[in-house]
This record gives C-alpha cells, structure tokens and sequence, in this order.
C-alpha cells in the first residue's frame, strides 16, 4: 500500500513526497526510490511523524490492532499535519468493532449481530441463543487476526479451555453465510460519499495455533464487481450499496478519505460487519492498474472536498502477496 501511494504521488509534479518507513519494510522499495525514504527503527517512527509532518498533509498507512492508528493520527493532528484521511476520533471508533457495530445498528445500518465477550458464560450463551458455527475475534484487530470459527461443541469447549478465551477485548458473532464482498469508498471533508469499487473477498480457513479450531485469513480478492457478480446474493444494486456507504460515514464524524467497508452478501442483504479508515488492499492494486491516479482523487476530496466522475475502476484479481509493501 505504501509502495503504490508513494508512487502514485511521485506522478504528480507539484508534490514531493516523504515516505518514514519502518526499516524493515526498506527491502521491498527498489533503490532509486531511497530519496523519497526516510527509514526508522520500531521505536522512532512515531517521534519522526510528530517532527516531520508539521504542517504538510499525510497519508497513514498502518492497522487498527492495538489502537496504532487511531494513535498515529493523533500525533499527526498534535504536530500540526493536515490528514489526508480520517481524523482521530473516527479512526478510534472503526477500530473498536463492538463501539462500532451498536453505533452503527443504531443508525440503521444492517450489521451482523455480536455480543462483547465478558466471561466464559457469554460464549456459552451465544452458542445457545444463535447455535453453531460461531467467530470469536478481537475487538480491535484488522486482516481476521486473531479470530477463531468454533464450528460445534468440542470445539467450543477446547476453546474455553485455552488461553485465548481470556484475552481481553473479544467479540463472539455467529457465522453468516454468504458472499465475503468489501466497498472502497471515497469521503470528503464535508462528509460526502462515493463508492469507488464493490470487491470480493478471498478467505482461507486455516488451523489456528492451538491445532484445535480454525481461524481466518485474508488472501486476496477482485476489484470492479458488477451487480451481475453478486446477484445471487439477494441482487443488492449499486445504487443501494452507494446509499449504504453514505449511511457509514454519515455515522462516524469525521470519517474521510479512503474508506473499506467488510460486509457480508446475504439472500436477505447485505450484512456490515466492520470498517476500516484508510487505504486497504483493493485500493491499492487499484493505485496500480487504475488509469486515474489514487492519490491526486484523494488529495482533492480532503481538501478541494471534490469527489470523482465516475473513474473506470478495472476488475483485477489479486492476492495479497502481490502486493510488496
């Protein structure tokens, strides 16, 4: 992702862009590109963002899980940068899932139901209230990190008996059947909303540390989806998931730039299940083959608080691997 800003950004002749880079990142960035790099060690990056944005605009790249980028644009915003993309506020509140999804059911957004993980008698009653399978998950994670699909009772009980069944900040949510799908979405200043590209979402089940439940993992996926791609899952349009996206950051002040929306395609409809406030996987293989450029769309909508016209978005399908950095 930072490799395809960074160059998409290059492209524009009235920018200079800085990359701060975490060192061990360093290797995938080809050596011509050294000049646009300033490398950190793991315990510098935030003290160079707080002494080098000042008062330019930056792009953060970095996940949700333990608070890290709601706490990054803090210090951005403290050191007097201008964020390309979603302010504090609204970055604690899509990276805390369970905050997240009772804001969002209150707004009328279809989301997937969730009960916050207390203790042991919780998971139980879930089991009981909504059957099996069921996925534990942590609250504030990003790319199904940590999650668990208990699929039946031994399971469930092999679970209780673990370590994970005591870490804080658990979510537990039954399984939903249906189409992995995710929205790119753009967001102005002011609030307003494109949907840039409908997504499908690869999703591999894999065994879990403990060897006994499996957990999941995001490998990939395709940009540019039709309605046609998706129409067997309740024949959602575009012009529905377009209001959908308004809805979402109608609901979270301050929400703005690149925006991905996890969602779940059902016969019943679409069925939300988490937001992520910055630039994910599709928008950047977009970055790559797009014949529009990402970061010039994104620089205007934050501060020209100009949305696109319609850009052609090219159906592309990627794997997570194929993108370096």
């Amino acid at each position: 992702m930072a490799k395809t800003m960074l160059s998409c950004f290059s492209r524009l002749d009235y920018i200079k862009p800085l990359l701060i880079l975490n060192e061990r990142f360093s290797s995938a960035f080809d050596p011509t590109e050294g000049q646009n790099q300033y490398i950190v060690h793991n315990d510098e990056g935030e003290r160079a963002l707080f002494e080098l944005c000042g008062s330019r605009p930056v792009v953060l790249i970095a996940p949700e899980t333990q608070g890290l980028s709601a706490r990054l644009a803090l210090k951005v915003t403290q050191a007097g940068g201008i964020i390309l993309g979603s302010a504090p506020g609204a970055v604690k509140i899509a990276s805390d899932k369970a905050r997240l999804l009772e804001l969002l059911a209150g707004k009328g957004v279809p989301c997937s139901p969730f009960a916050v993980v207390c203790d042991q008698t919780t998971i139980k009653e879930a089991a009981l209230s909504w059957g099996f399978p069921l996925v534990v998950k942590p609250s504030c994670g990003t790319g199904g990190e940590g999650s668990v699909l208990l699929s039946n009772k031994i399971e469930l009980d092999e679970f209780l008996t673990s370590k994970k069944a005591y870490s804080r900040g658990l979510i537990i949510q039954p399984f939903i059947k249906g189409f992995p799908a995710s929205l790119s979405i753009l967001a102005t200043g002011s609030g307003k909303a494109y949907l840039v590209s409908v997504n499908e979402q690869k999703i591999a089940l894999s065994e879990s540390d403990d060897g006994k439940s499996a957990s999941f993992r995001y490998i990939g996926g395709k940009t540019g989806l039709s309605e046609d791609d998706y129409a067997a899952y309740g024949g959602t349009s575009l012009e529905y998931l377009q209001g959908l996206s308004q809805t979402v950051v109608d609901a979270i002040p301050g929400l703005m730039g690149y925006v991905g929306i996890d969602l779940i395609m059902t016969t019943k409809g679409p069925q939300v299940l988490e937001v992520n406030p910055r630039i994910t996987t599709p928008l950047a293989f977009l970055g790559k083959f797009a014949t529009w450029n990402i970061a010039e769309t994104l620089r205007e909508a934050c501060l020209l608080d100009k949305l696109p016209s319609d850009p052609a978005v090219p159906k592309i399908d990627f794997t997570v691997e194929g993108l370096s950095c």
